[in-house]
């Protein structure tokens, strides 16, 4: 049984099944939540840091957080990577994205705005280590524990003896997937696979931040890739370090917060986000928010974001939720855009204007019938009473009326009928 998928910036999925010896005895990830109010709950999130000295050493930090469960559960991570990732045995603290994730988190206030902030650990870096063959046509790193968990790197040029050395190894690829796995093979991926270790203590589900660098520019995430195992609706929260604030490419749309809808945002802020997804997108990611500085971060934390140094790097946040048959293509944010609003301000009754629109139109509508009927009885009792205190001559014919006691007046009209019984 497929387990969902987990992110990074070429995005993982975890693949699990009823695991095998070894590598199937541990596990990998589980569900992460965001932890910052008003933002996307139960967001993966994924920081991507491109680090661009104009010259050909350039390079993308990359940090996908990473459930671990408890010991016993059948569970993996495989994430797909464009290159050779150094993988560092230092895992980044949650403590760490959690700041990050407080530091950038967008605002909705109704009447005056509010402050995040937040702080956070140092990091380190460290490298892949050797590479052992696995005697077939899939080439396996040696292992690197990362806190409570294992890592490989696999290579191979030959997607069915991938599937076939995950398949011994407990990370199951339904078979209507393999032209998936054929494909990022055929690109010259490589895939970062994960498992709990057998010497992490038997302690209760965890989770960490797996740092890894890529040569080039990687600001990527692979969407297509976490269809396997995806739950129906997969939510993610990107932080991307460059040079610009960036958005996704022209194959995705470019939302704000101005894009949400302001009842829903009363309600529940993802809900919001969700709807104008769907609305715009699928494809479409929100941008929550556009920094110059992110306060409250390490000096470890911010030197891996490359802020604050003599290549300043700029903070943007982007967020979506969408379903997982929308995870068809992968994205890029590499498109600079200029400033984007990070708070959004909600009048008094925005939000129930907006909801009782409707109803107060309905309102308007039945006042304004109520006073034309009374104004057509009005005139119509009046009619009566007039044509009562006449006396009518018509069809060559007199009609006397007494009514009201009024005296009669003699009205002469033309040999026509004059009908006074149809007025209403």
């Amino acid at each position: 049984m497929v387990a969902w998928v987990k992110w990074q910036a070429v995005v993982g999925a975890l693949v699990g099944t009823g695991l095998a010896p070894g590598w199937a005895a541990a596990c990998g990830g589980g569900g992460v939540t965001t932890t910052s109010t008003g933002v996307v709950a139960d967001a993966q999130r994924i920081v991507l840091a491109l680090h661009d000295q104009g010259t050909p050493d350039v390079t993308t930090d990359i940090v996908v957080q990473v459930g671990v469960p408890a010991a016993g559960a059948s569970y993996g991570v495989l994430i797909p990577v464009p290159g050779e990732p150094v993988i560092d045995p230092e895992p980044i603290s949650i403590r760490d994205l959690d700041a990050l994730d407080r530091a950038t988190a967008p605002t909705i206030v109704a009447d005056s705005p509010s402050e995040s902030g937040g702080g956070c650990g140092c990091i380190a870096a460290g490298s892949a280590g050797d590479t052992v063959s696995s005697g077939s046509s899939v080439s396996v790193s040696a292992p690197i524990n990362v806190g409570p968990a294992t890592v490989v790197v696999l290579k191979s040029d030959d997607g069915t003896a991938l599937t076939d050395w995950l398949d011994e190894n407990g990370f199951a690829i339904p078979s209507e997937h393999q032209a998936l796995v054929d494909g990022y093979v055929a690109d010259g991926h490589q895939f970062i696979a994960v498992r709990r270790s057998d010497t992490a203590p038997s302690a209760g589900p965890s989770s960490l931040g797996l740092h890894y660098t890529l040569r080039g520019d990687h600001r990527q995430l692979s969407l297509a890739f976490a269809r396997l195992g995806a739950a129906p609706s997969v939510a993610i929260t990107v932080f991307i370090a460059s040079a610009s604030w960036v958005g996704p490419d022209f194959d995705f749309r470019l939302l704000t917060l101005d894009s949400l809808d302001p009842t829903l945002l009363r309600q529940s802020y993802s809900r919001a986000v969700a709807s104008a997804v769907e609305e715009f997108g699928p494809h479409a990611f929100v941008i929550e928010s556009t920094l110059w500085y992110a306060e409250g971060l390490s000096d470890g934390f911010a030197a891996l974001l490359g802020i604050g140094g003599p290549t300043h790097n700029l903070l943007t946040r982007a967020s979506t939720i969408v379903a997982a048959e929308a995870l068809d293509t992968d994205v890029r944010f590499d498109s600079a855009i200029g400033e984007q609003p990070h708070r959004r301000f909600l009048d008094v009754g925005e939000g129930a204007r907006a909801a009782s629109a409707g109803l107060l139109a309905f309102v308007a509508l039945a006042r304004a019938l109520r006073r034309r009927w009374r104004r057509a009885s009005a005139s119509a009792r009046a009619l009566r009473r007039a044509v009562d205190d006449f006396d009518v001559v018509a069809d060559g014919r007199r009609h006397v009326a007494h009514a009201h006691g009024v005296g009669r007046t003699r009205l002469h009209l033309p040999a026509r009928r004059l009908d006074v019984d149809g007025v209403a």
